[in-house]
């Protein structure tokens, strides 16, 4: 057993992070292609399929961090990592409709768990300051799920069981994992009532509501490059899946040289820099969405994803670490769950509104009205960090 003074290992909080988005990955990628081809669904129910997943990653994310600040959080993660495996049983015998869509919103609702858990237990890292470790959380998250993504092309074709027995494959080793390195007593854990009193400065949660927020918006936008763009290339455009898939490998790599590039810069280390990441990074996503109406090949959707991947690798990861420095060590889980179920709430809208737009007005409209709530989100978080951020009071992450 670790003991309290060490905090949590990095190394394999890192590895935990890889593992579960690597296995989540094989899941929903290529819901949109495999719900349009091959359960003959409408854009719009596939809106709602997505929906339904992202609404269930979104309350799993909430329950579980507001867990990890009261209850155990060895058992919770662990009681996370084995309903999916339940889950990925059940998949390999039943994925047909509506029965897909109803264990993929359960999929959705333990993934949160399980993400909303390993995010808190990053707020008890010792080794490393806070905007290092959400940096390596995001870069190492994303990088199971765009390596996943990357391989579910050539797999997809044999049959959609394969990818259900592989992610099955990976959260037995996850269970390994958190079974032997996350049983250790957490530093915020504590039996006084006085704890559930502790409450956020005024300003100060003011600004973990704005940045959230913030994140909602912008995953919303995001959204559609993971759900109605695979649609988009592959049935309207007439390109292969593989090219779809080959954009996230871009991305992937992407993630992985900025993500480690500015760790051994040390470009996170203080406030002036951080802020520049979030507001740069922001500005380069909604600019990408603006190629996008003009793409009808590979290689304009290539650029347009490049662009997308430096604005997401540098903004994303910056507010949970934002989160972080703003709350106190005994509500750290509580903010980090709604810092972790603002993608999924990005994600439950994005795709149903998308699908929506498309029906009405076409893809042109949904990629400039996608630019359009990117900048809406700039400017909000602008504007209330410039408000809001030297009235706030600044927590010790160690």
């Amino acid at each position: 057993m670790q003991q309290v003074n060490k905090g949590m290992s990095l190394r394999w909080l890192l590895i935990a992070s890889f593992i579960n988005s690597f296995a989540f990955g094989f899941i929903w990628p290529l819901t949109s292609v495999y719900l349009y081809n091959e359960l003959y669904q409408t854009l719009v129910t596939i809106g709602w399929v997505m929906m339904a997943n992202a609404v269930g990653q979104a309350i799993g994310s909430l329950i579980s961090g507001r867990l990890f600040d009261r209850f155990k959080p060895y058992v919770l993660i662990q009681f996370g990592v084995i309903a999916m495996i339940i889950l990925q049983i059940t998949f390999i015998f039943w994925h047909g409709w509506p029965v897909y869509a109803i264990i993929l919103t359960l999929v959705g609702f333990f993934g949160g768990w399980i993400t909303a858990a390993v995010n808190s237990y990053g707020t008890q890292v010792r080794s490393h300051d806070g905007r290092f470790v959400f940096n390596m959380l995001y870069f190492t998250s994303n990088f199971g799920m765009v390596f996943s993504t990357a391989l579910v092309g050539p797999i997809y074709p044999l049959g959609i069981t394969w990818l259900f027995i592989l992610a099955l494959i990976l959260y037995l080793v996850l269970f390994v994992i958190v079974h032997a390195k996350f049983n250790f007593t957490l530093k915020n854990r504590s039996t006084s009532q006085a704890i559930t009193k502790i409450k956020l400065p005024k300003w100060n949660m003011a600004l973990v509501y704005a940045s959230v927020l913030g994140l909602v918006v912008l995953w919303i936008s995001y959204a559609q490059w993971q759900g109605n763009l695979s649609v988009y290339m592959n049935s309207v455009l007439k390109l292969p899946l593989w090219q779809y898939s080959m954009l996230w490998t871009i991305n992937g790599i992407l993630i992985a040289v900025i993500q480690l590039g500015m760790n051994a810069l040390n470009l996170s280390s203080n406030h002036r820099s951080m802020f520049i990441q979030i507001f740069l990074g922001i500005i380069m996503f909604g600019l990408s969405f603006l190629i996008l109406p003009f793409s009808h090949h590979f290689f304009g959707f290539a650029v347009a994803m490049i662009i997308t991947t430096i604005g997401e690798a540098t903004a994303f990861p910056m507010i949970p670490a934002l989160v972080n420095e703003l709350t106190p060590v005994s509500l750290k889980g509580r903010y980090q769950g709604l810092s972790a179920a603002a993608p999924s709430v990005g994600r439950a809208v994005g795709p149903l509104a998308g699908g929506l737009i498309i029906q009405q007005q076409g893809y042109g409209t949904l990629f400039y009205a996608a630019a359009a709530l990117t900048f809406v989100a700039f400017f909000g978080l602008l504007f209330s960090i410039l408000t809001g951020y030297r009235h706030t009071i600044r927590y010790e992450e160690n």
